[in-house]
């Protein structure tokens, strides 16, 4: 098993960057760094923009990239053999220049590099435009005595920032080929996990009718059995990452039961304990209510069942630990968890309204519900006609942990919410088989308005972005808005203390985490806000990329 490092870049999408590609390939070299027909460089109202395209890993210049500007003008070049670019007749005004080539991933899309707001007039010097190069993750897949394993499944695992939370997100999966080898390219720098398995033992011949005795499990890099133990593949931009490791065979069996509602339509799912979906070879007979599984490598499994009965959503799920042949496996389906959402909504009027079951409007809010597991499935609010109201549901919920992500709608703000015993604000929800809780919320429209203004060290204005985290911290987390330096507004904030970061980016920042922003506490803002209230507050600029 190792993990060796290179570097060497990849490109991600599809299309667009070949079609980048021809037109660099095709074009000649005269063409590139032109200015688009029609601008004129002895216009004294207009101006010159040039600069050159980088490579952020190496510095060195990248010719022949596409470079546009977007804003108060929208213009493209290319870059010529010494990475440089120039438009001509650009009006005075801000604009946005972002530049692309295959192999590279935009500002846009990389963690480290964000798109700034370029002022153009008579000061504005040359720019430079980084692109980042793309990674890769490749390796080879052996038993223990080195002997390659062909056709086995292995997937791609991202742990990664969403809405300042990490989030674990699938990344691909792909088969081994005929020697073993397996690659994932067209990746961002950030933290990877890999798995592979099951599988079938190779390298020989079974006689007709006979079934293989030994195959080859789920298993995490370098080896382990589950996520946790799993070790992390850190890339770096531009970098190839190679992961080696080799799964041990072990005994397989057969897995065979029935559901109890035949005849009836229904799929079934096998998992691994960790939650990751499996590919394992399967018969089902919808008409008997049977299914069997093949070559069922020992472990440890999860099987679920999944069907629909009346435009109901029905659902089955049995844990199972394979050391021997299973029979008569029953999994009985059931109505898939749906958790009902009753909003008491209390207006600043004497019009005081309920929105629950009964209500016919629809409440100013919006449930997410976040598994705190990897690979499990994220829940969102839905609304459906019952009975003739509207009825606000969150459902198809699996049972296990929850963070409760509600989203209002200014000027109302999220003062309580509970489920069963659990006050979400501050704590994950369980969600189990069985249970009837509703999830209670109680909004009010009471709220504060917060406007911030940013210092900056040139006095120029610059895209930014403010954070607000409540104190002490909620399961909410923090609130982000980007906008110009002059004034970014908040609305809908709930009454209580608040720490306000400005930030010149916040791509990468675990912002929802206390523990993330801890480290720029002293430079934010302590501030506390009532009902009602407007409120203003001045920040400074606070430089993630330098490790202010």
């Amino acid at each position: 098993m190792q993990l060796r490092k290179l570097s060497c870049p990849y490109w991600s999408t599809l299309w667009y960057p070949l079609l980048v590609l021809a037109l660099a390939i095709l074009l000649p070299e005269t063409m590139f760094a032109q200015t688009s027909p029609g601008a004129s460089s002895d216009n004294p109202d207009t101006f010159v923009l040039s600069g050159t395209v980088v490579n952020s890993v190496t510095g060195e210049v990248i010719s022949r990239a596409l470079v546009r500007t977007n804003g108060i003008a929208a213009r493209n070049v290319f870059s010529d053999s010494e990475g440089h670019f120039q438009f001509e007749g650009i009006p005075a005004g801000q604009i946005i220049l972002t530049a692309q080539k295959p192999g590279y991933y935009t500002e846009q899309e990389a963690p480290e590099d964000f798109p700034h707001a370029i002022t153009i007039g008579p000061n504005t010097g040359a720019q430079t435009v980084k692109l980042t190069p793309q990674s890769a993750i490749f390796g080879r897949i052996t038993d223990p005595s080195g002997e390659p394993i062909e056709h086995i499944p292995v997937r791609l695992i991202c742990r990664s920032l969403h809405d300042g939370r990490k989030v674990w997100d699938p990344r691909g999966m792909t088969e081994t080929d005929d020697d073993g080898h397996f690659r994932f390219a067209s990746l961002l720098p950030g933290t990877y996990y890999l798995s592979a398995g099951p599988a079938q033992s190779e390298g020989r011949i079974l006689a007709a009718g006979e079934k293989p005795t030994t195959g080859f499990p789920h298993l995490y890099y370098p080896g382990v059995a589950d996520l946790s133990s799993a070790a992390p593949i850190q890339l770096t931009a531009g970098q190839q990452a190679e992961a080696d490791f080799a799964l041990n065979p072990v005994p397989v069996y057969q897995v065979a039961g029935s559901i109890g509602q035949a005849p009836i339509a229904f799929g079934l799912l096998a998992y691994t304990s960790s939650g990751d979906e499996l590919m394992l070879p399967m018969k089902i007979n919808s008409e008997t209510g049977t299914f069997s599984l093949d070559s069922v490598p020992a472990g440890s499994y999860v099987l679920k069942a999944v069907s629909n009965r009346d435009e109901q959503h029905l659902l089955a799920e049995q844990k199972i630990n394979v050391t021997s042949n299973l029979e008569n496996v029953r999994l009985t389906l059931a109505p898939a968890i749906s958790i009902p959402v009753v909003v008491h909504m209390q207006g600043r009027t004497s019009s005081v309204r309920a929105a629950g079951f009964n209500s016919e409007d629809r409440p100013p809010v919006s449930v997410s519900l976040l598994p705190t597991q990897p690979n499990a499935a994220e829940n969102y609010s839905t609304f459906e006609l019952r009975g003739g109201h509207n009825v606000m549901l969150v459902q198809n919920v699996d049972p296990g942990g929850y963070t409760v992500k509600l989203n209002p709608q200014p000027p109302w703000y999220v003062q309580s919410a509970s489920y069963g015993q659990a006050n979400v604000l501050y704590e994950d929800m369980t969600v189990a088989a069985g249970q009837n809780y509703p999830l209670d919320i109680v909004l009010r429209d009471d709220s504060a308005t917060l406007t911030a203004s940013v210092r900056t060290s040139d006095n120029q204005q610059h895209l930014v972005s403010v954070v607000v985290a409540p104190q002490p911290a909620t399961k909410a987390g923090a609130r982000v808005l980007q906008g110009e330096s002059s004034s970014v507004t908040f609305t809908g904030l709930p009454p209580g203390d608040y720490l306000v970061y400005a930030f010149d980016r916040v791509t990468g920042l675990e912002y929802s985490n206390p523990e993330a922003l801890e480290p720029y506490a002293s430079q934010a803002a302590h501030i506390t806000v009532t009902t009602n209230q407007q409120t203003q507050v001045s920040l400074d600029l606070i430089h993630v990329a330098k490790g202010e």
